[in-house]
């Protein structure tokens, strides 16, 4: 068989082919585009619920979107303002350090897996934890205290008890403070929802024990602002040595003033950033960079410890640069992002109230017209006037051009119409009756003109 006849056969029937399973190659190449549409359409969003009392959330939420936005990956930031009815939808992962514990349930029921940046409650498992080394904290905490003295009396204001992380840097502190025998330990504890407690135990405590208490080590921002307050208006903050667990812009600043001497950096960027990378790798289903486990009540959970330092005089300066660096910026980056949502919705609210208005102009307009097609005369009517006044100017030109004369009459008349009439005129097509009236008016105007000559 030639090889031209041959092409031909196989043209045929790739022809015959298409067209009995009803497919073309535009239908081919549409199936292919709509592959590409969809696969853009599936970009992962990832859920971010932060703890609202954490002063350093903002830089906790910086480090996941700075690396979201290199991937163009959205990131649904979720607080108490939130108004949708499901925050969780279309989201790949939930990221979670505080919030409405509700969610990690609705997360549980729609398969959502949960990425955790503390402990979670009884009965929810995260696919991984990421958290600052809680225990080496506690530690350097207590190193910075034996700086100043060895020997005395030492407050411990503690987060929750029941709280794991907690529970590491009691533990850390105790790891160093217990090789100090002449050190009167005394822990003041802060129960979940009863944080004043360390407040009130706190002053009771120095006004039991004036001048014998040579240091404070508050676990938290929260715990060492308190403590910073008692002191001031007991007008210790010159005699006791603060020590924080939690840089935070605060309480870098009161190093700087001088009202505490130390704090723990727990690098909160960082933990972002970690947070980020984690999540694409379990929404990818990729292995995990562990470096550390937590035992819970589901068993093991695969965690990543950042590590920490401890913030002394000596890179107070740096490290308060870069908090408050990142804090500004971070402070942009979310005033700039409330900017375009708030111009989003002021758009978005703009066109339904077009759109209202739009339709009400239908509206008015198709009643306009309906009221047209109405009958015109009132019930029981049985004669109808109509006042007609006409106004005629005339100018009288030469051969030249000029005015030699102008003329101005006035007709008003007075006219009797059938209630009939009307009514038939009104049910006539809107062309036809305005051809009609123009026929009436010049019919009209033709009578005044000949009134008008015969005067």
């Amino acid at each position: 068989m030639p090889k031209r006849l041959r092409f031909l056969v196989v043209l045929i029937a790739l022809c015959l082919s298409l067209t009995i399973t009803g497919c073309s190659l535009q239908d081919l190449l549409g199936k292919n585009k709509n592959k590409t549409s969809a696969k853009k359409e599936s970009e992962p969003i990832i859920a971010v619920s932060l703890n609202e009392q954490d002063p350093n959330k903002l830089l906790i939420l910086k480090g996941i979107e700075d690396l979201a936005k290199k991937e163009d990956v959205k990131v649904k930031y979720i607080n108490s303002e939130s108004k949708e009815e499901s925050p969780l939808k279309d989201a790949k992962i939930l990221i979670y350090q505080g919030g409405d514990e509700s969610i990690l349930q609705e997360s549980q029921s729609e398969e959502i897996p949960i990425l955790a940046l503390t402990q979670l409650p009884s009965g929810i498992k995260p696919e991984g934890i990421i958290i600052p080394d809680q225990e080496k904290a506690g530690e350097l905490m207590a190193q910075t205290l034996l700086g100043k003295f060895t020997e005395g009396q030492l407050v411990i204001l503690q987060g929750d008890p029941n709280e794991s992380g907690s529970q590491q840097l009691l533990a850390g502190n105790m790891a160093i403070l217990s090789k100090y025998p002449q050190m009167i330990i005394h822990t003041i504890s802060s129960p979940k929802g009863s944080e004043s407690v360390a407040k009130t135990g706190l002053v009771d405590f120095l006004q039991k024990n004036p001048d014998n208490v040579q240091g404070i080590l508050a676990h938290n921002e929260s715990l060492a602002g308190q403590a910073s307050e008692v002191l001031k208006q007991t007008q210790l903050d010159k005699k006791v040595s603060l020590i924080g667990g939690q840089a935070s812009i605060p309480s870098l600043e009161r190093m700087a003033k001088g009202s505490q001497i130390g704090d723990i950096d727990t690098s909160p960027y960082l933990q972002g950033a970690n947070a980020y990378q984690w999540a694409q790798k379990i929404i990818k289903e990729e292995a995990l960079e562990v470096n550390n486990s937590i035992t819970s009540e589901q068993g093991e959970i695969p965690a990543k410890v950042i590590a920490v330092k401890a913030v002394t005089s000596s890179n107070l300066a740096v490290i308060q640069k870069s908090y408050t660096t990142t804090m500004q910026t971070a402070e942009k980056d979310k005033k700039q992002k409330e900017q375009a949502e708030s111009k989003g919705n002021e758009e978005k609210d703009q066109g339904k109230d077009q759109e209202k208005k739009d339709q009400a102009a239908d509206k008015k307009e198709e009643d306009g017209q309906s009221g047209d097609k109405q009958n015109p005369v009132p019930p029981g009517v049985e004669k109808v006037t109509e006042r007609i006044k006409t106004e005629t100017t005339r100018d009288y030109f030469d051969a030249e051009g000029k005015v030699m004369g102008t003329e101005k009459t006035v007709n008003e008349q007075v006219k009797t119409v059938p209630p009939e009439m009307l009514n038939q005129k009104a049910e006539q097509p809107k062309d036809s009756e305005g051809d009609q009236g123009d026929q009436g008016d010049q019919g009209d105007q033709a009578k005044d003109d000949s009134k008008k000559e015969e005067k």
